[in-house]
């Protein structure tokens, strides 16, 4: 019997042996995986570095204001005209010069209609560049256009504003 005793206690000794040496494969294996999954999420959490254009600015962007400064216009002046019976058209004008020491592939202006309280009574974004030239070249300058539609008839225009409002360099 006692032969029967210590047969059954080596069996479970080696039963516990193997379920354990089990149980540290298992862990060890789950543990790779683990680390295998997370050195792959890591690696393509990062974008791989592509050769886009650079990026819009826009006001309360780093840099714009200084590139602001640096693309004067000139020169605003506005024509009123009527297209139709009872609709009025304001076109503004002016000269765009580029001291930024930059291309310009993407310029948006916008022009502005004032009241006697420098309330705005008609307004309108435009990107002049490329809508209007493919691009302006350091030290260059162009003539930028904005037609502003649907000003009211009795409207008091006292003041006129173009402004750069967004940039792109190439």
């Amino acid at each position: 019997m006692t032969d029967q005793n210590s047969s059954s206690i080596q069996g479970l000794n080696q039963r516990s042996n193997t379920s354990f040496a089990s149980v540290l494969f298992a862990g060890a294996v789950l543990i790779a995986l683990l680390a295998f999954f997370y050195a792959q999420l890591n690696r393509t959490a990062t974008p791989p570095e592509r050769h886009a254009p650079k990026e819009f600015l826009r006001a309360g962007l780093p840099g714009f204001e200084q590139y602001r400064r640096l693309i004067n216009v000139e020169g605003v002046k506005a024509t009123q005209t009527s297209w139709k019976p009872g609709v009025f058209v304001t076109e503004l004008t002016a000269v765009v010069r580029n001291s930024t020491g930059q291309t310009i592939s993407e310029l948006e202006m916008r022009g502005v209609v004032f009241n006697e309280r420098r309330e705005p009574v008609g307004e309108r974004t435009v990107s002049v560049i490329p809508e209007q030239r493919a691009s302006l070249e350091p030290n260059g300058t162009m003539k930028a256009r904005i037609v502003i539609e649907g000003l009211p008839r009795r409207a008091h225009r006292k003041g006129i504003d173009m402004e750069v409002t967004g940039v792109r360099f190439e």
